[in-house]
């Protein structure tokens, strides 16, 4: 006995309903049943679907959104703090030896005293030029020197910095170049600096460097200072995390050249679990340092280099040009202009909203994720005082946290399971394995009894 398609789907429909798991299907399909019971059980299975779908979307979305928790651990002697990062920026960028050697092999360029001076007041200005005073660069005359090669310029060109460092701990501190929103700087304790290095971006480099151990302190060490002896010249600090970069709308501290300072900071410290790597970056809203994702130009992330990949994109929107203490060239190969005069005359003109990266005038976009180890330090108290060998820095710890913030999993994927799996229980009375019979049946099973000559003879 052959049936029609429609005839045999729905002779497979109704038998599937009479043995399937899931509670109310049956009296739906039942003999002999009133057609207002037909109707009231179809509405209570309705109502049941409709509930486990919706506490299941919910339960979906906290798992995307927030599986993650940050607790508080006051076990002080039970974990190290991470020593701070400094980046100093001097106030003295062009070596006046070198300067001199440049325009002397450069006769050409510089045929009389006045075109010597005006050079080394533009270069000058131009070397601590940031977007607080690019209004203030000479731009009278470009001495046929490209945009491009302001930065290799002023490298070629810069002032040796060198001073002494040394500290009361066990790893040695060394100085590192870096190039920053004021210039060429030098960073101690970063592990994020050697990125933005001259000689690294000078060899369009994005491979991974390997870099040494955090230095971190004890409370059981006591007062731990660094200090950097005979800077020689006026400069400017940053304090920051080591896996971060000095920010140009962050507090920075200057001091002069004939003070001795000293601070005196305080910390508090997030870390998250290794079990959050499993996470999304949209579940636990922080990245890790490598996790650059769509990151231009750097190989790593961190929340002051997605904070200059911001700046860069609205200086390409507005101005059309990237700044020459920024890289230039993207991860893909692709290379911007950097900016001329015209340029630096557009930047001054929004310096205020790149700074701030807000701007009620223009649309910034600008969505980046905390790191997900992260240090943050306060500066509890500085001072400076005369002192006859020139300018030193002296910081450190002395107020050890009475507390660490640690972001862990909360909400796992077995969570997820376990409540969508109790939400269907609940309200289907039927469990995973009852979905499960369910896809094999209107798959593989009604494939072949739809493809059976005899109905009769086939079996559910």
């Amino acid at each position: 006995m052959t049936m029609g398609f429609f005839h045999k789907f729905r002779y497979f429909f109704v038998n599937f309903l009479r043995e399937t798991s899931i509670h109310g299907f049956v009296h739906i399909v039942s003999i002999g049943v009133h057609l207002i019971e037909r109707t009231m059980w179809f509405s209570f299975v309705a109502l049941a679907f409709y509930g486990t779908a919706s506490l299941s979307q919910r339960i979906w979305q906290r798992y995307q959104e927030s599986p993650t928790v940050i607790s508080i651990d006051r076990n002080m002697f039970f974990w190290n703090t991470t020593f701070p990062a400094v980046t100093v920026c001097p106030h003295r960028h062009i070596d006046d030896d070198k300067l001199t050697n440049y325009l002397n092999s450069n006769p050409a360029k510089f045929p009389t005293q006045d075109d010597r001076e005006e050079f080394t007041e533009f270069i000058s200005k131009l070397s601590g030029a940031t977007f607080e005073n690019f209004d203030e660069v000479p731009m009278n005359r470009t001495f046929g020197i490209p945009s491009s090669d302001y930065m290799e310029l002023i490298w070629n060109l810069s002032w040796p910095f060198s001073p002494e460092v040394s500290s009361g701990l066990t790893n040695k501190l060394t100085l590192v170049e870096t190039i920053t929103e004021l210039g060429i700087c030098y960073a101690i304790n970063s592990h994020i600096a050697a990125y933005n290095s001259f000689q690294y971006r000078k060899a369009n480099s994005w491979h991974l460097i390997p870099s040494s151990s955090t230095v971190t302190v004890h409370p059981l060490d006591g007062e731990i200072y660094a200090q950097i002896i005979n800077l020689s010249t006026a400069y400017e600090v940053y304090f920051h995390a080591a896996l971060d970069i000095p920010d140009i709308s962050k507090r920075r501290y200057s001091f002069d050249d004939t003070g001795y300072a000293t601070v005196e900071l305080t910390a508090l410290e997030i870390r998250t679990t290794t079990d959050a790597r499993g996470l999304s970056v949209s579940q636990r809203r922080c990245r890790f340092t490598d996790e650059a994702g769509n990151m231009e130009f750097s190989p790593v992330y961190s929340f002051n280099l997605c904070r200059v990949e911001c700046r860069i994109r609205i200086a390409l929107d507005v101005c059309q040009c990237i700044p020459h203490f920024y890289r230039s060239r993207t991860r893909s190969g692709h290379q911007y202009p950097v900016c001329d005069f015209d340029g630096m005359k557009c930047l001054a003109g929004i310096k205020d909203e790149i700074i701030a990266l807000h701007s009620d005038r223009m649309k910034i976009k600008c969505k980046c994720e905390e790191n997900c180890d992260n240090s943050n330090f306060l500066v509890q108290s500085y001072k400076s005082r005369v002192w006859f060998l020139g300018a030193n820095l002296q910081w450190g710890i002395s107020d050890y946290p009475k507390m660490q913030l640690i972001r862990d999993v909360l909400f796992r994927f077995t969570d997820l399971l376990v409540y969508i799996g109790g939400t269907a229980g609940l309200f289907l009375g039927c469990s995973l394995l009852s979905f499960t019979e369910f896809i094999y049946f209107f798959s593989w099973r009604l494939l072949k009894f739809l493809m059976a000559r005899n109905w009769m003879d086939f079996r559910l």
